[in-house]
Parts: structure tokens; C-alpha cells; sequence
């Protein structure tokens, strides 16, 4: 009898990677392997790896470093998009299998291949040039037992001078509308009641489809086709949120009231530099309007410390627009040079000490948006797709993408509830189950 081939994975970066590494996870269940702690010792680990940062690049390295110390015999795959923008320095880490970005429906046949005696190493990282297909790696589209994310878009077209990821990730392409139905129809009879429609540039979905109807199409055509509960958007550029999405939301209460809208600076000298393509006068009348439209909606931000020239008033001006547009949660990241990049070559590279300080400044100034943020949900009843349960505790996020808890029994994990909203502080709200 053959032993079962134990498999351990580890993602880094985006949820887009998350979702390719559940997929990734089912395609190896299919062979029938079993998938194992990561910690555990295995016959195969998969690191999944990221490269929007230098410590994010550095974390894949030292990833495969460390298991290569603690099971030497183990076969390492190091796959996305580190082996794909940097192919010498992913091979200088002694995984065994490199995979690019593209190539991660592979996987499972080089691991196969190379268990079964064939050449142990294997380099496979295809060029992202024009006519580059979406890649459906399997049908395993679940991340987590509430909650499934979909990725129903991959690559950006932006070039933001800061970022590697149009490099990674190559050119805007889309999973047509049908098959996403198709996705999303097998997740809701699987007994998920929020879907997550992910992307790396999601806003662009269907541009390069002859379907039309984008984002907004897709998502009606979501609703139209399936009993699912919620459907909720990923990350989304400020330029793509439009009247015909607004409206959407506004007339579907299956549609999340929460849009995660990166700001990147509060400055429009730095906005100019970075190569984002809106204003903050833009940025705040996009907000202002859904606030207008959606009294309640959640909107979260990421913004940059530090990016290039970035002077002290500038970083004023970055801190006192943040407090301005107010969102529930800002992640913050200090800028990171990443080699390719206009932003790599510019002068006026800020110390590391003063990104630091600057990166504390706006995360201070994001936990007092949270605490406001948070208020403004008391007294009101919002309806919380329950995620966990401890010592009779409820918790999980509200379609506003307010992380919510409250008293209640183990037997509502997964479901959806309402909850009435008695108190608040910076990390969500507290409120009390009501019956229905």
C-alpha cells in the first residue's frame, strides 16, 4: 500500500494568494495527499511567497532556510510572485521547485514527478506578456469555514511607481461571468453565506472580456444566479467605484456595506509621484458620496509612510487627510524600495528612523478614527456573519466589515445574525443577540 504524501502549506501577501493557495491545497487533495500543519515535518512544503515588500521577500527566503534546517529530505516548493520577478534570488534559496505566478496549476505535477524519481529540481516561471491566460488552478475556492474568497480577476495594468506587482502579476485578465456563477453557485451549495470577490487589480474585471457589464454585471449576475447572502468586494481603486456600483449597493442589501479603498498618501504632491491617478479632492468626494448613499458603510484604507521626497509637511498633510476621510481601519505600510521601479531610481530616499515615526504617527491616527468609526454603530442592529466562538462569546464581522461580538450559544457559528450595538472601542463593537 502507498503512503499518503503529506503536504504543508504557508501563504504570504494578498488574499488573492490565500485563495490561490486553497485551491492549490484542494488540487493536491484531489491526488490524494493529506494536507498537514506547517510546522509539522512533511514530504512537501509550499510557500506561497509575496514580494510587495523587502520584508515580505526577505519572509520567503528565511521561510525556506528554516525548513530546509529541520527536514532536509522534505521537497520545498517556493512559488508566485518572488521566483517570478526575481528568478536568481529565488533559486539562491535551495527550493527545489520554483513556480512563477502563472504556473501554480503545475504544481501538484512537478511535485508528483519529482516524488516518483523524476529530476528533483524544476524551474517553471512563464513570461506575463501579452495574450497571458487567467489560470484556474481547481475548483477548491474556500478559505475558511464562513467566509469564501473568489478570485475572479489577476494581474494590473497600473504601474504605480511604487510597486513591483504589474511585474509579478502581468497584464489585466478576467474569469468569465459564467464560470464565476458556476464558482460561486458550488460555494453557496457548500453552505457559505458570504463570498468574497477577489483580484489584484479587481476593479478592472471584464475589460478584457467581450461580456460587458463589468464588476457591477458580474455581481448582479451573482445575485440573479445563486441564494448566496452576501457578496462583498475586495480591495478597490478609487477611479472604479462608479454610479453604476453605488446604485448597485444601494439597492441590494446582499451587497456589502464595505468598500476597502487604498489611499496610499494624503498629499497630492506625493499622489502626483507615486503615479496614482486621483486627487485627494477626488478621494474625498468619493467618500463623501458614499456616505451620502450608504449612511453606514465601512470604509478601510492603505496608506504609505515614507515614499520618496515625501517632506515633513507633506506627511502632515497625509496625517490630517486621514483624520479627515475617517476610515474604520487603515493598514499602514512604510514605503519599500523595490528594485524595477520608478520609485527605486527617484532621489530624496527617506531614512529608515523616519519611516518608522511616521508609520507610528498614521497608525495613531488610524486608531482614533477607529474609535470614532466604531461609535457611530451604537444603536444601531447590524447583521453579523458569526465567525467564532469562545467561552460563550460570539464574534465575526458585520456586512460593514465591523468586527462585532457578543453573548450567545456554539451553535450559531457560521450563521448569519443580528446584533444590537450597545458599546464600542478601537478594535469594534459590542452589542446583544436579537431573537428572531
Amino acid at each position: 500500500m502507498e503512503r499518503t504524501v503529506r503536504v504543508a502549506f504557508h501563504t504570504l501577501g494578498c488574499k488573492v494568494n490565500q485563495q490561490e493557495t486553497a485551491a492549490i491545497e484542494a488540487a493536491f487533495v484531489d491526488r490524494g495527499c493529506a494536507i498537514c500543519p506547517f510546522d509539522s515535518v512533511v514530504d512537501v512544503y509550499v510557500i506561497n511567497s509575496c514580494v510587495v515588500t523587502a520584508q515580505a521577500e526577505r519572509k520567503s527566503r528565511g521561510m525556506v532556510r528554516r525548513i530546509r534546517s529541520r527536514a532536509p529530505n522534505s521537497l520545498i516548493v517556493l512559488a508566485g510572485c518572488f521566483p517570478q520577478v526575481a528568478g536568481e534570488a529565488a533559486q539562491d534559496t535551495g527550493a527545489d521547485i520554483l513556480v512563477g505566478s502563472n504556473d501554480k496549476a503545475k504544481i501538484v505535477d512537478l511535485v508528483m514527478n519529482s516524488l516518483q524519481g523524476a529530476e528533483k529540481q524544476a524551474l517553471l516561471v512563464s513570461p506575463l506578456g501579452d495574450g497571458v491566460k487567467f489560470e484556474r488552478i481547481s475548483p477548491g475556492i474556500e478559505s475558511d469555514r464562513t467566509r469564501a474568497f473568489l478570485k475572479v480577476q489577476d494581474g494590473c495594468e497600473q504601474f504605480c511607481a511604487y510597486c513591483i506587482i504589474p511585474f509579478a502579476r502581468g497584464p489585466e485578465r478576467s474569469l468569465p461571468m459564467d464560470e464565476v456563477v458556476e464558482r460561486a453557485q458550488q460555494l453557496v451549495a457548500r453552505g457559505y453565506h458570504e463570498i468574497v470577490l477577489t483580484g489584484i487589480h479587481l476593479g478592472a474585471y471584464g475589460r478584457d472580456l467581450s461580456q460587458r457589464g463589468g464588476l457591477a454585471g458580474l455581481a448582479k449576475k451573482i445575485l440573479r444566479h445563486t441564494d448566496l447572502l452576501r457578496l462583498r468586494f475586495g480591495s478597490l481603486e478609487p477611479n472604479d467605484i462608479d454610479a453604476c456600483l453605488i446604485a448597485l449597493m444601494k439597492e441590494s442589501e446582499r451587497i456589502c456595506r464595505h468598500l476597502h479603498i487604498p489611499l496610499q498618501s494624503g498629499c497630492d504632491r506625493t499622489l502626483r509621484r507615486m503615479g496614482r491617478r486621483y486627487t485627494t479632492g477626488q478621494y474625498s468626494d468619493l467618500i463623501q458620496t458614499l456616505r451620502s448613499e450608504l449612511p453606514l458603510i465601512g470604509i478601510t484604507t492603505d496608506i504609505i509612510a515614507g515614499f520618496p521626497g515625501e517632506t515633513d509637511e507633506d506627511h502632515m498633510q497625509s496625517e490630517a487627510f486621514l483624520r479627515e476621510v475617517a476610515p474604520l481601519r487603515s493598514h499602514v505600510f512604510r514605503y519599500s524600495l523595490r528594485t524595477g521601479t520608478p520609485a527605486a531610481e527617484m532621489t530624496g530616499q527617506i531614512p529608515e528612523t523616519v519611516k518608522a515615526q511616521r508609520a507610528v504617527r498614521l497608525v495613531e491616527v488610524a486608531s482614533e478614527c477607529a474609535v470614532v468609526g466604531h461609535k457611530g454603530y451604537i444603536g444601531q442592529t447590524l447583521r453579523v456573519l458569526i465567525e467564532g466562538h469562545a467561552e460563550g462569546v460570539l464574534s465575526g464581522h458585520s456586512s460593514e466589515y465591523v468586527y462585532v461580538s457578543c453573548d450567545g450559544p456554539a451553535e450559531l457559528s457560521g450563521s448569519v445574525v443580528s446584533v444590537h450595538i450597545l458599546s464600542s472601542d478601537e478594535k469594534g463593537v459590542y452589542g446583544r443577540l436579537v431573537q428572531e
